[in-house]
Formats: structure tokens, sequence, C-alpha cells
């Protein structure tokens, strides 16, 4: 038999799940922006040539800023889900990725590690229960 608290937890997790699906659906949209807008600056002579980067470096790297400061500003609010570890490992995928074009290997490595040690140590500090 489900009591009303076992209900008001359902009601809880479908809510959580609906609200981290529409802040998803927000980084898809501003992802696609961004790729659209450097596409567009890439195709009139726009884009700065650093290094190696290409378009998709620039867009990757946009993608992985807007992940990881979209994670920021969600630990800042209490009316929001946390961001999981798994929308951290992805922004860092995406900036890791955008940042392959811009630097060399030689300092690629000691990014990864301080990405890394920088996510668990804001998860630890700033985690809800």
């Amino acid at each position: 038999m489900t009591t009303e608290h076992d209900f008001i937890t359902i009601k809880q997790k479908y809510s959580r799940r609906k609200e981290r699906r529409r802040l998803e659906g927000l980084w898809w949209a501003v992802a696609l922006i961004w790729a659209g807008l450097v596409f567009g600056a890439d195709g009139m002579g726009l884009i700065p040539q650093i290094g190696d980067a290409s378009a998709w470096s620039w867009i990757f790297l946009g993608a992985g800023m807007v992940g990881i400061l979209g994670s920021f500003y969600r630990l800042t609010l209490s009316n929001v889900p946390n961001p999981t570890a798994w929308d951290w490992v992805w922004s860092g995928i995406c900036l890791i990725i955008g940042l392959d074009g811009f630097v060399t290997l030689n300092i690629f490595w000691p990014i990864i590690l301080i990405l890394a040690g920088g996510i668990a140590l804001v998860n630890g500090l700033w985690s809800r229960d």
C-alpha cells in the first residue's frame, strides 16, 4: 500500500527529473546557438587563429565553459537540483577537447588533473544532502 509520504517522495523525484531535463535542454540550446555563431564567424573569417584551433575547438571550448559555469551557478541556487557528477564530467570532456586545439600535449594532462581536482573540491565543499 502506498502511503502519502511515498507519494510525495515519488512526486519530488519526478519534479527533479523534469527540472534536470529542462536544464539539459537549456544547455543544448545554448551549445547549438554557440555552434551556429562559431560556424558563422568562421565562414566570415572572424575566428582568431590560435595554435591548431579550428572551429570545432572553439565550439567544444564554449560548450564546456557553458556546462562548467552552469554547474557552478546551479550550486549557488537552492531551488534547482545540484549538478551531478556526469554534468561535471561531460562539461570537462567538452572543455578538454576544445582546449586540445589551443595547447600542446605537454600541458594537456596537468589541465585534466587540475580540472578533476577542482571538480572534487567543489563537490566536497558545496554538496547538499
